[in-house]
């Protein structure tokens, strides 16, 4: 093939990439069942879960370098995702039920970091194209005695 060519191709499918947002990950305030769906959805690798007391972290990495960590109470409610990596992961899918709150403490706001706090729902987006990291989590699903300084 002419290097012309494949450089348009690169360039197609490098556009494509950015512009296809992945599917979701755990989403907050639901049973962690959705972790393992997600990594074969996605085609993620998992690392292995690790406890810490009162919650397990999993780890995934999604096919761009993302990766994602989610929180899971011991009684397998999420109540924390964090991410970081080249893409920005799919936050509507992500926060679930609170993504309407999310986009309406966000409509008067412009630029970056976006952040919500509030009793219901807390998140933090920062960065730019290649470079994006954030946190969310659910105040009152967080287990009694977990500092939430551990959601990063």
């Amino acid at each position: 093939m002419k290097p012309m060519l494949l450089t348009r191709i690169a360039c197609a499918m490098l556009g494509a990439g950015c512009v296809l947002p992945f599917a979701a990950q755990a989403t907050l305030g639901q049973n962690a069942s959705t972790v393992d769906g997600d990594q074969a959805r996605l085609h993620a690798v998992a690392r292995a879960a690790t406890t810490q007391g009162a919650y397990s972290v999993h780890q995934l990495t999604l096919p761009s370098g993302t990766q994602v960590r989610e929180y899971v109470a011991s009684n397998g409610t999420v109540f924390g995702v964090a991410w970081d990596g080249p893409t920005l992961p799919d936050l509507k899918s992500m926060l679930g039920a609170s993504f309407d709150a999310y986009v309406a403490a966000n409509a008067s706001r412009r630029g970056t970091p976006l952040a919500v706090s509030s009793d219901e729902l807390v998140v933090f987006s920062s960065g730019h194209l290649r470079a994006f990291t954030g946190y969310a989590y659910l105040p009152r699903a967080v287990p009694a005695g977990v500092d939430v300084s551990v959601i990063q």
